[in-house]
C-alpha cells in the first residue's frame, strides 16, 4: 500500500511539473536597424535584421543613436575609465565579449553616457547569441549580437563610416520546451533514484530482519544444546583408573594426558573427554571427536533446525517398531527423555574406559553399538 501511495504521489508531482511549465523563461529578440553613412560618396546604406537578443536584466525598451567603439587598443571595455569614439548623445556603445563580465562592460558605457550597449559575441561563435545576465547594470538597454555582425559594424566604423543603430523590441521566444525537457529528465532521474533507494532499503531491511531472526534462533538452540550437554554424565578419574595408568590415553581435544581428579564428560557413544574440552567442542561441532557420532542430534538438538520441521524417526533393521526418536522441535520433555536414554548403556567406569580406548573400532561397529544402546533405552 505504501508503495502504491508513493507511486501516485510521484505521478501527481510529474503532472504538476508538466502543468507548471507554462511559467516560462522568455527570451526577447531585438530588431536591429543599421544606417551606414559614407561621407565621401554621401550615400547611406540601410539594413535590418532580427539578430539581437535582450539581456536578462535589460529593460525591454527601444534605443536609437550613433554607434561608438572603445578608443583604446582593448576592445573589451573592461576598464571603468574606457573612452569611446562618440561622446555626443544619444549614442550606443559597441563592445566585444570577453575578459570581464557583461555588467562591467555595460557600466563602463553607462558612465560615458551611452543610452544602450551592444555586446557582440566572441570570435568563432558566428552569429550565435546567448541570454546575457548582467545584474547591477540595469539602467540602459543591453543586447547581444553575433560576432560576424559585430565585426562588420566595427570594420565600417574603423573605415570612417558613420553608423546609426535603431534597436526595437522584437518577438518573444519561449524556452519552455528546453525547460520542460530539463524538468522531465530531472523528475525521471528522481523517480528512478527514489525507486532504487526504496528497493535497496527494503532489501536491506528484509535481510536485517532475517538475520536477526536467525540469530535469535541460533542463540535459542545454542542455549538448549548447552543445557543438554550439561545433563550428560560426568565422571571424576581416580588413582588406578585405566585412563591414568602408564598405557593411558590423552584427550584428543587438548592432547594432555589424563590425570587423577580430572573431571570427564561421558558422551552417549561412551567416549570420555575432559569436561572443559569437550563441552565447547560439542557446542561448536556437535559430534564426537573420535567416532563422529552426532551427539547433539542424539540429545534431541538440531543446530541447523528449520522452523516447523517434522520429527525424524530412526527405525530398526526389522522395520517393525522405532528404536528411538530424534526430536527437532522445541520440547523440553522430549529433550530430557532423549538425553537420558543415552546413559542406560553405561555399565561402569571400567567398561566405558575400555570402549573409549578401542582405536581400531570401525565406524560400522560404533553405529551398531549406538543402535543397540538406543534399542535398550526404548
Amino acid at each position: 500500500m505504501k508503495r502504491v501511495e508513493k507511486f501516485w504521489f510521484l505521478f501527481l508531482l510529474m503532472d504538476f511539473l508538466i502543468w507548471f511549465h507554462t511559467t516560462e523563461t522568455i527570451s526577447v529578440t531585438a530588431s536591429v536597424s543599421l544606417f551606414y553613412y559614407n561621407s565621401t560618396s554621401n550615400r547611406t546604406v540601410f539594413e535590418r535584421c532580427e539578430c539581437g537578443q535582450y539581456g536578462f536584466n535589460s529593460p525591454l525598451l527601444g534605443a536609437q543613436g550613433v554607434v561608438g567603439i572603445p578608443l583604446s587598443a582593448d576592445p573589451y571595455a573592461c576598464d571603468k575609465n574606457t573612452d569611446f569614439s562618440v561622446t555626443e548623445a544619444p549614442w550606443i556603445a559597441l563592445i566585444e565579449r570577453g575578459n570581464c563580465t557583461f555588467a562591467e562592460k555595460i557600466q563602463a558605457a553607462t558612465r560615458r553616457g551611452a543610452i544602450a550597449a551592444v555586446i557582440y559575441n566572441s570570435q568563432g561563435k558566428g552569429n550565435n547569441t546567448l541570454l546575457m545576465a548582467h545584474p547591477g547594470a540595469e539602467k540602459i538597454v543591453a543586447i547581444m549580437i553575433g560576432n560576424l555582425k559585430g565585426m562588420e559594424i566595427l570594420h565600417r566604423i574603423q573605415s570612417g563610416m558613420k553608423v546609426t543603430m535603431v534597436i526595437e523590441v522584437g518577438k518573444k521566444r519561449s524556452l519552455s520546451m528546453n525547460i520542460f525537457t530539463i524538468l522531465f529528465i530531472s523528475v525521471s532521474f528522481f523517480i528512478v533514484a527514489a525507486a532504487t533507494v526504496g528497493c535497496y532499503v527494503s532489501y536491506s531491511a528484509r535481510r536485517l530482519i532475517l538475520a536477526r531472526a536467525q540469530s535469535r534462533e541460533q542463540r535459542r538452540l545454542r542455549a538448549r544444546a548447552k543445557k543438554a550437554i550439561e545433563e550428560m554424565q560426568l565422571r571424576t578419574l581416580k588413582e588406578g583408573d585405566k585412563e591414568t595408568g602408564p598405557d593411558g590415553d590423552s584427550c584428543v581435544v587438548c592432547f594432555e594426558q589424563y590425570k587423577p581428579n580430572d573431571v570427564m564428560r561421558v558422551l552417549t557413544c561412551n567416549h570420555v573427554f575432559h569436561k572443559t574440552c569437550i563441552d565447547p567442542w560439542l557446542l561448536e561441532h556437535g559430534t564426537c571427536p573420535l567416532c563422529k557420532c552426532d551427539i547433539l542430534k542424539v540429545l534431541g538438538v538440531e543446530m541447523d533446525v528449520e522452523p516447523r520441521s517434522e520429527p525424524v524417526q530412526a527405525t530398526g533393521s526389522s522395520g517393525q517398531r522405532p528404536l528411538s526418536t530424534v526430536t527437532i522441535v522445541n520440547e523440553e520433555d522430549n529433550l530430557s527423555e532423549t538425553a537420558s536414554s543415552g546413559y542406560d548403556s553405561v555399565q561402569g567406569p571400567d567398561e566405558s574406559a575400555q570402549e573409549a580406548h578401542a582405536p581400531s573400532e570401525s565406524m560400522s561397529a560404533v553405529s551398531s553399538a549406538l543402535l543397540d544402546h538406543l534399542y535398550l533405552a526404548a
